[in-house]
């Protein structure tokens, strides 16, 4: 996988990015008091998000599937605080809304703890937003 979005002018690589997202997981166990790791896929290929109809998924056996490319890192970001939602959803609860149907409870709580996370990373990292989006 090529990462070449830029900071400042700076390319950001693919060791930079896999940083970023590792200190984002690290918050995202915490707020949301996961103790296990959940196994992540990046997938850089354009079709993905088309076949699915959306930028990532959690499978059955609950493995993320998350898509990087032409993206900015917070939207990935937030994509992954979604499906850890769903994560938790499921580890509580024994929730597995594979259907993602939008509008429905799981989905909703999803979307809206999500944005929760991301105002609060935000704050905390303003810098993230100088990032270009990952091609």
């Amino acid at each position: 996988m090529s990462l070449l979005g830029k900071r400042k002018g700076r390319p950001t690589t693919k060791i930079q990015f896999e940083v970023m997202f590792k200190r984002f997981v690290v918050f995202l166990k915490r707020e949301l008091q996961l103790t296990h790791d959940i196994p992540v896929i990046f997938i850089d290929d354009a079709e993905f998000a088309k076949t699915i109809g959306a930028f990532g998924e959690i499978s059955r056996d609950n493995i993320i599937h998350l898509s990087v490319i032409n993206r900015h890192p917070m939207d990935i970001f937030r994509t992954l605080a979604h499906e850890f939602v769903h994560y938790k959803q499921y580890m509580e609860r024994g929730i597995h809304n594979k259907s993602s149907r939008a509008g429905s409870p799981t989905e909703n709580q999803a979307n809206a703890k999500a944005g929760e996370l991301m105002r609060k990373y935000g704050q905390l990292h303003p810098e993230l937003f100088d990032l270009m989006p990952i091609r």
